[in-house]
C-alpha cells in the first residue's frame, strides 16, 4: 500500500525534524484516515501547523478550507510554498504566523468544525485556556494528539524545554530566554479539562489499528495517544476569551467530579519535574 506522505514527498524535505517515514503514515492513519468523516466539506483550524503537513491531509480527507497558526515564520514559508507546489486553491487554505495562544484568545476567533491539535499540548503549560478557546470555535470534534503523563492521576508533569528546537515549546512572552516550562497532561486531566468545555474524550486505539510500531515506540508504549473530542453541550460558549488561567474555574470543575464520586479535597495536584535536558 501506498503510503500518504510518499505521494507528497515535499513534506519528507521541509519538516524540519528527523525523517521518519513510517511515523509519518502511521499518524496519518490513526489522526485522519480513521477519522475522514469528520473533515467532510469540514472548516477545519490547524494549531501550531508546522509546514502544512496535517492541513494539506485534511484537504486531501475532503475538508473544504483549512487554516493553519504557526508561530515560528520558516515554517509558515514552508507551509505556503508546499500549498503552492501541490497546486491547491488559495480560497482553500490560509496560514497565519502568531503564537497559537495569542491566535486563539482573539476576541473575533472565527468558527470551524474541527480543530487539530497535533503535537503542540506538550508543548505548552496554557492547557485549560487553549481548550476553552478551542470552544469558542463552536468546532463539533477536536483532534488531540499528544505526550502524556502517565499517571492514573489528574496530573501535569512540568519540564524544560529548549526554545530553539523545532522540537520544543516558543517563547510566549518574548523573553529572550534559552528554556521555557512545559507540561504533560494525564489522561485523567484532559477528559477533566474536555468535560469542562463541554466535550467527550475517547482515545484512538492506535494497538488495533497500527501493526507497524517503527518509529513509533512512545504510541505502542501508550506514552503518547490521539483522542477524539466531541462537543456535548453547547451551554458553555464564552463571549470574550480566556486569557488566564484561574484556578476558581478547576473548583468547580472538581467539584463537579466529586459529585460522581472521584472526591479531590486538594484540587488539582501538580507533579513537577525539571528537567533540562
Amino acid at each position: 500500500m501506498t503510503r500518504f506522505f510518499d505521494t507528497y514527498r515535499r513534506f519528507y524535505q521541509t519538516t524540519g525534524t528527523p525523517l521518519e517515514p513510517n511515523r509519518f503514515q502511521q499518524r496519518w492513519r490513526v489522526i485522519i484516515e480513521e477519522n475522514k468523516g469528520l473533515f467532510q466539506g469540514a472548516r477545519v483550524l490547524d494549531i501550531a501547523s508546522h509546514d502544512g503537513r496535517w492541513s494539506f491531509a485534511a484537504l486531501k480527507a475532503g475538508a473544504a478550507y483549512v487554516e493553519g497558526v504557526e508561530a515560528r515564520a520558516e515554517l509558515v514559508r514552508r507551509a505556503l510554498a508546499n500549498f503552492t507546489h501541490y497546486g491547491i486553491a488559495r480560497s482553500q487554505y490560509n496560514f497565519v504566523c502568531q503564537d497559537a495562544v495569542k491566535y486563539l484568545a482573539n476576541a473575533r476567533l472565527a468558527e470551524f468544525d474541527v480543530v487539530l491539535n497535533l503535537g503542540f499540548f506538550y508543548h505548552t503549560l496554557k492547557h485549560l485556556e487553549i481548550l476553552e478557546n478551542m470552544a469558542r470555535t463552536k468546532a463539533k470534534s477536536f483532534i488531540i494528539d499528544t505526550a502524556v503523563n502517565m499517571s492514573n492521576d489528574a496530573v501535569i508533569t512540568i519540564v524544560l524545554e529548549d526554545v530553539n528546537s523545532l522540537l520544543a515549546a516558543i517563547d510566549h512572552l518574548n523573553s529572550d530566554t534559552s528554556t521555557v516550562p512545559s507540561g504533560r497532561i494525564s489522561r485523567l486531566a484532559l477528559k477533566w479539562m474536555l468535560d469542562y468545555v463541554g466535550y467527550d474524550c475517547a482515545e484512538m486505539d492506535w494497538h488495533r489499528l497500527v501493526n507497524d510500531f517503527v518509529e513509533c515506540e512512545e504510541y505502542e508504549k501508550r506514552m503518547r495517544s490521539t483522542f477524539i473530542a466531541t462537543r456535548v453541550r453547547a451551554d458553555v460558549d464564552r463571549a470574550q476569551p480566556t486569557t488566564s488561567f484561574r484556578m476558581s474555574r478547576w473548583w468547580g470543575l472538581l467539584r463537579r467530579a466529586d459529585d460522581r464520586g472521584r472526591v479531590c479535597r486538594e484540587g488539582l495536584r501538580a507533579e513537577t519535574r525539571v528537567d533540562p535536558g
